[in-house]
């Protein structure tokens, strides 16, 4: 499954501008080398291809991980903020409760009481 994924990625990093611009370069050289007539090792230019095949992944899983660790950061700031709603919520309603003496003002205390507990988890 991941091996299908990382295919799949590769497939679709094929179509990145950088991409195109390093096949163009790779052509480039090639057809260099071969009109001033020197030979290049063909493991160095290999090796150089699959390095940059992989530059590219890490740089896609790079950017990736950045991404996700802005949602996540993003995520605990709201998190943060509801949970402060939560407190500010339950404060209210024990307050509320606490000048209310009918059954409706100990639920009220209750209710406050277990927001205010929940906040602080």
């Amino acid at each position: 499954c991941a091996r299908d994924y990382v295919d799949r990625l590769l497939q679709s990093q094929d179509q990145s501008v950088v991409n195109k611009f390093q096949r163009r370069f790779w052509k480039t050289k090639q057809t260099l080398i071969k009109v001033t007539g020197k030979k290049e090792d063909e493991h160095v230019v290999a090796s150089d291809a699959d390095l940059d095949a992989k530059l590219e992944v890490f740089h896609c899983i790079q950017r990736t991980c950045m991404g996700l660790l802005k949602v996540i950061e993003q995520y605990q700031r709201r998190i943060c903020f509801l949970s402060q709603e939560e407190n500010e919520l339950g404060r209210f309603l024990r307050t509320q409760g606490s000048q209310d003496r009918s059954r409706a003002g100990k639920i009220m205390q209750a209710t406050g009481k277990a927001l205010c507990f929940s906040s602080q988890q």
